[in-house]
């Protein structure tokens, strides 16, 4: 890898270069499907969305799914999409192809930059570390951003080489025509915008590059000042949709405003929070890492040990040639090093700010540089072992570094393969439980499918079914168990029962009709077994309920009748719990529906309540009916005597209450029973 003064052969041009590509694909593409073990939430909203826009044309600038996200890797995943079909390949394989393309144009920019052997072993860092594998096989729009701006990076370069080189020649009019590579990064920096939240501020490395030839390289600045801002100009004009979208739509991103907290806690006086993540983002690179599994083996750094030193070294080494370069059109090495160390500080900045947690996505910019700078060490050793060694050396520090890089290589196959894959952490936050329920589905399922999950909502599990259930005779329902019992409209259903969603006791009895045909094998290891299969008969159950439930009749605007309930106790202690169990048949659906059950004192304001739905309103349609529970935990001061229960339903953000229809007209709660509080 690093090669004599003598001319390099084609495995030197060409062949090591392939050798890292293909090593990238091997380990972006094998088993895309199952590794990671299912879906998050965030990849599960990323495929519905494009499925939306593949199937429905669905076609929205910005999409405020969740805390809000840039829309181009739903669109880049809409295509494959109308190939493939809502599916995970098709989900993940955007990522995998972007993780390629970072790391063909890192190697090509750092070649320009500072060299064949430097740009080898930063593609070679990128092909086969942890992190970049990682986010190369997730569905998460954040590894678009690097892709995109190295991308941008590289034709930067190869126009400020060309207007330099034309400087050079002494033909400064032929300089105007070679203007078009600096309008194309600019466009490209503009669509960066369109992929993850750092972009608004990686495009500052410019503008410092042009004030660090102020100070050192000063006939550099004339004929490029201009055409730098004019591509600035450029990604402005193609980034203006997007930022006045924004900017009329300021409720649109909540996830900023709840990341800026540390900023604003220091605003009013108080430190102490911004030094805490300012102190574990620090740690981030050599010591302890992101805590949670879910993109990371919990407290791994972004780099081993020795990767660490060399990340040090390599810093030193940048920083010496900005201080010593001598730049020249032949040389550009210290403004190379200048824009990679800019880089590091504006790509890490938020994360500063954020602190450790979730950093491997939000530390996303500054991915390249994880391996750029080790790289720019291990160049700096090769060159002096040439230099001063002869061929003999040489020829064993190249060993040293292929042997470095295979390790790395191992590593990554056994932390990432093995240990992560397999973690039991990780297979809950993939719900690897639920798709073996999708699994069962696809190959017994046919008719209605009563699922319980912890996320019932539209943009979860029922996202994630959507890449997975592809047995078109299933219909499946949404529910949490641990809260709610969706009686099922066909006559008969199956009732699907994960091991983290467990009926409580108050709502296991309301299922002693059902018959339990399957307990799914899953891993010893799994944290959420078991997974159980029940068969549903509608009668039956309604059969069993009517003898358990006290009749009742209140109908809430058009939206939601309730029909009976079953109270426990109706004599009670204080800091004793109540158990209300509701039954309720649903004709149009309310989003973001709530139902709330008060104990309310002498002078009507609750003094115990649990306010809950756990079948989502979004989801309603006619002919729906479950029961919901409720426990509310009488305080431990509530004096004795006897107490009103009510029940109502409201909608949110706003909270408005749904009104009673018929006889209590204009009301807004059900008196539904009295509590008596013993001595």
């Amino acid at each position: 890898m690093i090669r004599s003064r003598e001319s390099s052969t084609w495995i030197e041009q060409y062949g090591w270069t392939l050798l890292v590509l293909l090593s990238a694909a091997v380990l972006r593409f094998q088993n895309l499907t199952s590794i990671p073990p299912g879906l998050t939430h965030d990849e599960a909203d990323h495929s519905l969305t494009a499925w939306q826009i593949a199937s429905e044309g669905l076609r929205e600038i910005y999409f405020t799914i969740g805390y809000g996200r840039e829309p181009l890797y739903d669109y880049a995943t809409a295509g494959l999409m109308s190939f493939l079909g809502p599916t995970i390949l098709a989900a993940r394989l955007v990522s995998a192809f972007a993780g390629l393309i970072l790391i063909a144009a890192m190697i090509a920019w750092v070649k320009r930059a500072f060299g064949r052997p430097t740009a080898l072993m930063t593609g070679a860092g990128l092909a086969l570390g942890f992190w970049p594998v990682m986010s190369s096989r997730q569905a998460l729009r954040s590894v678009l951003l690097t892709a995109l701006f190295v991308l941008a990076l590289l034709i930067f370069w190869l126009a400020l080489e060309n207007v330099l080189a034309v400087r050079k020649n002494g033909r400064f009019w032929k300089s105007f025509y070679k203007l078009w590579p600096f309008l194309m990064a600019g466009a490209v920096l503009g669509v960066t915008f369109y992929t993850y939240i750092p972009a608004r501020a990686l495009w500052i490395v410019f503008p410092a590059l042009l004030l660090y030839w102020l100070i050192k390289k000063r006939d550099f600045f004339p004929p490029l000042w201009w055409r730098i801002s004019l591509m600035l100009l450029i990604m402005l004009f193609v980034a203006a949709p997007l930022l006045f979208y924004l900017e009329a739509n300021p409720a649109a991103e909540t996830r900023i405003r709840q990341l800026a907290q540390p900023l604003y806690a220091a605003q009013d006086g108080d430190w102490s929070l911004l030094a805490g993540q300012v102190l574990g983002s620090l740690k981030l690179f050599f010591i302890t890492g992101d805590s949670a599994w879910r993109y990371n083996i919990a407290g791994r750094p972004f780099l081993t040990p020795l990767f660490g030193i060399l990340f040090v070294l390599g810093l030193l080494v940048s920083l010496w040639r900005v201080v010593t370069s001598k730049e020249s059109a032949a040389s550009l090495q210290g403004s190379a090093s200048f824009l990679s160390l800019s880089w590091l500080l504006v790509g890490f900045a938020p994360v500063l700010i954020t602190g450790p947690e979730l950093s491997m996505t939000q530390a996303i910019s500054v991915q390249p540089l994880i391996y750029l700078f080790p790289a720019m060490a291990l160049a700096a050793g090769g060159a002096w072992a040439t230099e001063y060694g002869g061929n003999t050396t040489r020829h064993l520090y190249n060993a040293g570094v292929i042997l470095l890089f295979a390790t790395l290589a191992l590593v990554t196959l056994r932390d990432y393969f093995q240990i992560w894959a397999n973690q039991p952490e990780v297979r809950v936050q993939y719900e690897s439980t639920m798709i073996a329920a999708m699994d069962y589905l696809n190959e017994y399922g046919a008719g209605e499918a009563d699922v319980s999950t912890i996320t019932p909502g539209r943009y979860h599990s029922p996202a994630l079914a959507k890449m997975t259930l592809h047995n078109e005779q299933v219909i499946p329902r949404w529910f949490d168990g641990r809260g709610s019992l969706l009686l099922p409209r066909d006559e008969s259903a199956v009732l699907v029962v994960p091991g983290f969603t467990p009926l409580p006791d108050a709502l296991q009895s309301y299922l002693d009709t059902a018959e339990l045909i399957e307990i799914l094998p899953l891993r010893e290891s799994d944290l959420d077994r078991p997974l159980r299969i029940y068969r549903l008969n509608r009668q039956d159950l309604l059969d069993d309920w009517r003898t358990r439930l006290t009749p009742v009749e209140a109908s809430f605007s058009d939206r939601l009748d309730l029909v009976g309930f079953d109270l426990t106790p109706q004599e009670a202690s204080s800091g004793e719990v109540i158990s209300l169990v509701t039954f309720w048949q649903a004709h149009k659906p309310l989003e973001e529906a709530v139902i709330f059950t008060h104990l309310l004192g002498e002078d009507g304001v609750p003094l115990a309540q649990d306010d809950r739905l756990d079948v989502p309103g979004d989801s309603w349609a006619p002919g729906d009916s479950f029961l919901q529970l409720h426990q509310l935990a009488l305080p431990a001061d509530i004096a004795p005597g006897t107490y009103s229960l009510v029940v109502g339903v409201y909608s949110l953000p706003d909270g408005q209450r749904l009104s009673l229809e018929g006889e209590a007209s204009g009301a807004d709660l059900y008196p539904l029973a009295t509590i008596v509080v013993e001595p």
